[in-house]
């Protein structure tokens, strides 16, 4: 990792001014209408970036080849859009009492983690799908002793803002990109019977196992499956619903428990399962998810590894 990649500049610091201004003025507004703008914002941002958004119809095209161009393009402009709705819901729930927290987000299936907490510990399995943000900010609200795996941004103000708002409400976060050993810190947090979130839909820089995912070869940290499976502890996942009235429902699902025998092979075939969970959501609702990341980012070098090392496919 470079010495110089986080370190601190005036560029930084006007960016994050800009955000923090931001942050201001969508406190003050009303909920409805600071979503509202925000989400009308983002989508006409697409115009600035138009290699980015012409990737996200291609890699739509591509998993969902039964689709139009038109139908695809919808997709994609929903996705973007999103951006704009979690920022704005990120605010204003970050900024809210709990007791208002509570009737803008609600919560189901909270007595599958109550169980575990204190008794076994457990990961907490979810995606980049409708607003993850908020089920963090959920999780302590309603009770969960957690932390997350995050990876750290490059601005270290804009950073520091972030995960202050993420654990406004309590908690605390372990970089996956910054500092020594966060395998172990997770380790040591599970090994005190807490939760820990992890989003593993993303492209893994390193320590990668290579799972197909919506057809294609992506680069998958194992990080939860090795966690599960070392400490023994049940991963549950959970999906974020909007309703058409903006109401945010977090769904704690059935947890899926590890095999009780680590391998290579145990745990490539755990992260398949976890990825396939992913996928299936993707599927269900494709405008929900944040396409606007590059999930195939290393597909290439991928699959040139697996065409090597044909007795790790999975």
């Amino acid at each position: 990792m470079s010495e110089t990649r986080f370190q601190k500049t005036p560029f930084h610091y006007m960016q994050y001014l800009a955000l923090k201004a931001f942050c201001v003025v969508f406190a003050l507004l009303p909920y409805r209408f600071s979503v509202w703008i925000s989400r009308t914002l983002m989508r006409g941002t697409a115009v600035f970036f138009p290699n980015r958004f012409k990737r996200m119809e291609q890699d739509i095209a591509r998993a969902f080849p039964e689709k139009s161009a038109q139908e695809v393009h919808q997709i994609a402009v929903k996705s973007w859009s999103n951006m704009g709705t979690i920022l704005a819901e990120f605010i204003q729930l970050s900024h809210m009492s709990r007791e208002q927290f509570k009737k803008h987000c609600h919560v189901t299936g909270l007595e599958k983690i109550k169980k575990a907490q204190g008794i076994t510990g457990g990961i907490i399995h979810i995606g980049h799908f409708t607003n993850w943000e908020a089920f963090g900010l959920a999780a302590s609200v309603y009770g969960m002793d957690k932390a997350v795996l995050a990876q750290r941004v490059d601005n270290p103000y804009i950073d520091e803002e972030t995960n202050r708002l993420r654990n406004i409400f309590g908690g605390k976060t372990f970089y996956s990109n910054h500092g020594e050993q966060p395998f172990f810190a997770a380790m040591r947090w599970i090994k005190r019977k807490c939760l820990l979130g992890i989003l593993i839909d993303q492209n893994a820089g390193s320590s990668e196992v290579w799972i197909p995912f919506m057809g294609r070869t992506a680069a998958f940290s194992p990080i939860t499956a090795l966690l599960a499976i070392k400490m023994q502890v049940p991963v549950f996942p959970v999906q974020v619903e909007r309703k058409k009235d903006g109401l945010l429902v977090c769904h704690i699902l059935d947890p899926l428990i590890p095999p009780t025998e680590y391998t290579l092979n145990t745990t490539r075939q755990f992260t398949k399962q976890l990825a396939a969970f992913y996928e299936k959501c993707l599927r269900d609702d494709p405008a929900s998810w944040l396409w606007a990341h590059n999930r195939w980012k290393r597909e290439a070098e991928g699959n040139a590894y697996l065409q090597a090392h044909p007795e790790e496919r999975v």
